[in-house]
């Protein structure tokens, strides 16, 4: 039947004689109701994610907590008094959890100070509390029996105390350690509880949305406690790497950021200046390596860091423009060497991270299977792994026709060119396509051509004949996680590869001929092994998280920038995304008024993807865009 709905619940008073007065209020119904489907049948526009928001309007949610506060007299946050009995909720489980079910210490006395997670109030005299406080959760009991016993009566007290404590309250409580008939250890209070720091706004139950976790981290890794654990795991993750380099002897440094040059990697800088030099543009360091390198030269033969670096580029599930690294160069290495540094490394963090993950992190996703972690790893050589997947040999990839000869390569094969398609991007290309897909479990690529790694040793390989390098990089997952080579110590070749390198120049990758570092190893660099990781995907991996901006504490950069921007910035984002659904709704229109005057059948698919519009493709028509993978990229 094809009635309108409405005229379907109309049709039977049609046929009859209603009063005026009746007919005009079933018409008035009918108006109603047609004016509602026509709400409900409108595009959705489903809003852009902002901060968080209280069921009812935050200032007068604080507001009216801030009034009950008073109304109590508790409005205040005292300054924390020192106790010698106050000990962290880590050391209370650590020292009393031996302790028997229903067993209680009336001699040792205890202070406990954490956040509240839960009230639950068991009777007008027995309430249970759950404290946290980094990571570690113990559970309070306050039975008012027992505060009476001790402190008098204080029923109105009591009462005072558990209608007032609320879910992210920071309190203190004061009691002795006790075993519940279940076996779970808890503090049982000998004196109310006192609110150090009460918490004006109420925290949520859930926070799901991705751009609204992001956007407010604090409210995110109090409710979401695998934000916090993932937190954790990095720091553990770093400690144990800073662990494993200073065993071996080395030497911990920091090197400079901000400098004339950024140096270290074929990548587009961040510039700025400074007062000292208003005549000068600097750069904000794409590595640190050209620093360490100079410090070995100086005599100190094992040094690295672990730090931040930047790249003025894109955006994506891999890359953000500020980004920890570990470099670290030690004098007398071979790449062999190197490789066997990488699998003990890696090895032993999957083991630390299994016994964390067992104990104290249990919230984590799942992550990379710690049993691949299994020495030794894959090994696959570049050019001869390549070579074999096309059915062909490579062209002479030191001919000057080298890039040409590779591009009639992807032509004849019709593979698809990168983003101006150098020497370097076309190889990194082919790498992309035929070794690292098959690299989920680690794996080393070896033996780059030397035209992609120009501060890496190079050799004529005896098999191919091709000038490679020493260099290996190490595959998880399909991801590059480390790299390494021998690095060039002949200040001449050094020059001459810079020189060389200067024909892939573009706007993007502006790197000239570092004139201060040939002269640097002009005093003699040892011959040195060199190492670099990213430890965002370190952390990535082994935390099993998704995207760059999950192991961040604050996010990628898009989420950081954002966090400044109040309304404003939302209104404007919603401004955009409505623009973006009404051109698509005209392309819509456009689209099926030609179809129809081809005679063709219009699904219409377009506008239900115009309705799914996400948020981030919304913040894409702003920010810059997701760039692809960088040649020398860690």
């Amino acid at each position: 039947m094809n009635t309108t709905p409405g005229l379907r619940f109309l049709r039977p008073y049609l046929q009859q004689d209603l009063p005026a007065l009746k007919r005009t209020a079933y018409l008035r119904f009918f108006s109603s109701s047609q004016s509602c489907r026509s709400q409900l049948t409108k595009i959705k526009v489903r809003a852009v994610a902002q901060p968080y928001r209280h069921k009812h309007s935050p200032k007068s949610d604080v507001q009216g907590r801030i009034d009950e506060l008073e109304k109590a007299r508790k409005l205040e946050w005292p300054r924390l008094q020192r106790n010698r009995d106050a000990m962290t909720l880590l050391e209370f489980t650590a020292k009393y959890s031996g302790m028997l079910p229903v067993e209680i210490r009336k001699s040792d006395f205890v202070m406990l100070r954490g956040r509240v997670r839960s009230c639950r109030i068991a009777s007008s005299k027995l309430v249970f509390l759950d404290m946290s406080q980094d990571g570690t959760i113990v559970q309070v009991v306050a039975d008012r029996s027992r505060i009476d016993s001790i402190n008098g009566e204080t029923p109105g007290l009591f009462r005072d105390f558990y209608h007032l404590v609320r879910k992210g309250d920071i309190i203190s409580v004061y009691g002795h350690p006790y075993v519940t008939k279940r076996g779970e250890l808890s503090l049982n209070v000998i004196e109310l509880p006192q609110i150090l720091s009460p918490s004006l706004a109420s925290h949520p139950g859930t926070l799901a949305d991705r751009e609204t976790r992001v956007r407010n981290r604090h409210v995110d890794m109090l409710v979401n406690s695998s934000v916090a654990e993932t937190l954790r795991l990095r720091s553990q993750i770093i400690q144990h790497m800073r662990d494993f380099l200073l065993s071996d002897n080395f030497l911990e440094v920091q090197t400079p950021l901000i400098a004339d040059k950024a140096g270290g990697a074929i990548a587009k800088p961040f510039t700025t200046s400074a007062t000292e030099f208003p005549d000068k543009q600097l750069a904000l360091r794409i590595a640190p390596e050209i620093w360490l390198k100079r410090l070995v030269i100086g005599g100190m033969d094992r040094v690295f860091e672990i730090g931040p670096a930047f790249r003025n580029e894109g955006l994506d599930a891999t890359h953000n423009p500020e980004f920890t690294t570990c470099e670290f160069y030690r004098a007398f290495t071979d790449l062999k060497e190197l490789m066997d540094m990488t699998e003990a490394m890696l090895s032993s963090i999957a083991t630390r991270v299994n016994e964390l993950r067992s104990t104290t992190l249990t919230n984590l996703p799942e992550s990379v299977p710690l049993k691949d972690f299994t020495t030794p790893f894959q090994r696959l050589e570049f050019i001869p792994t390549i070579e074999a997947a096309l059915g062909t040999k490579l062209p002479n990839l030191s001919s000057p026709n080298a890039e040409e000869d590779l591009k009639a390569l992807f032509e004849k094969y019709a593979l698809p060119l990168p983003l101006s398609p150098t020497l370097p991007r076309l190889l990194d290309k082919l790498s992309s396509i035929y070794i690292e897909p098959s690299c989920t479990t680690p794996t080393f690529i070896t033996h780059h051509p030397s035209c992609m790694a120009p501060l890496a040793k190079s050799f004529t390989c005896p098999l191919t004949s091709q000038t490679i390098s020493a260099r290996a990089e190490l595959f998880i997952q399909n991801r590059e996680i480390a790299n390494m080579y021998e690095e060039e110590n002949s200040p001449l070749a050094q020059r001459e590869k810079f020189t060389h390198q200067l024909q892939w120049k573009d706007e993007e990758n502006s790197a000239g001929v570092d004139e201060s570092y040939c002269e640097a190893l002009e005093f003699g660099l040892p011959p040195t092994g060199g190492w670099g990781a990213g430890v965002d995907r370190i952390v990535m991996m082994f935390a099993g998280a998704k995207r760059i901006s999950d192991v961040l504490a604050f996010g990628s950069l898009r989420n950081v920038v954002n966090l400044g921007r109040g309304e404003g910035w939302v209104e404007r984002k919603e401004r955009v995304k409505r623009k973006v659904l009404e051109e698509r709704e005209r392309d819509l229109e456009v689209m099926k008024r030609r179809s129809m005057e081809m005679g063709l059948d219009f699904g219409g698919k377009g506008k239900a993807q115009s309705e799914n519009l996400t948020a981030e493709e919304v913040v894409d028509q702003i920010e810059i865009p997701a760039g692809e993978k960088k040649v020398g990229d860690v």
